[in-house]
């Protein structure tokens, strides 16, 4: 039987400018700390609308910074401007690699998991209907 240490390991390989780079993916740390850096990200993934011009703003730090994390180097400033410089076919193509080994079930169960554990924001103000984002659930009745 395999164990924590034995599949912590599973990674991606991609070349970059002639260069392998190892993928780990975004560890829970890594999480941690683009959703506190990047409040826009955390909205979306909460369901909250985020104004087109913000996301422009953040835009390119956030895709360095998660480039950077899901590099194994969260949070690390001379990664994410080694990041920020790449190509964007570079860029791309390490993204969906990260995309990959960190999200393998796809990004709507693992933002699923992180609203029910309270670590995004309430959705629920944003959402005239009252669920939140991908929410199929219907409301309690009150009685």
């Amino acid at each position: 039987m395999a164990g924590l240490v034995d599949i912590a390991a599973i990674t991606e390989k991609v070349t970059v400018a002639g260069t392998e780079v190892e993928v780990p993916g975004v560890s829970a740390a890594g999480v941690a700390v683009l959703l506190h850096r990047f409040p826009e990200l955390r909205k979306l993934m909460s369901g909250i609308e985020v104004a087109a011009e913000d996301l422009l703003k953040v835009g390119p730090d956030a895709l360095a910074a998660i480039l950077a994390a899901g590099t194994g180097e969260p949070g690390n400033e001379k990664a994410e401007t080694a990041a920020a410089r790449l190509t964007l076919g570079d860029q791309a193509d390490l993204l969906a690699a990260i995309l990959r080994v960190t999200l393998p079930g796809g990004l709507d169960p693992f933002v699923e998991k992180l609203s029910r554990l309270g670590l995004l924001m309430d959705s629920t103000a944003a959402a005239p209907s009252g669920k939140g984002r991908g929410s199929k659930s219907r409301k309690r009745s009150r009685r």
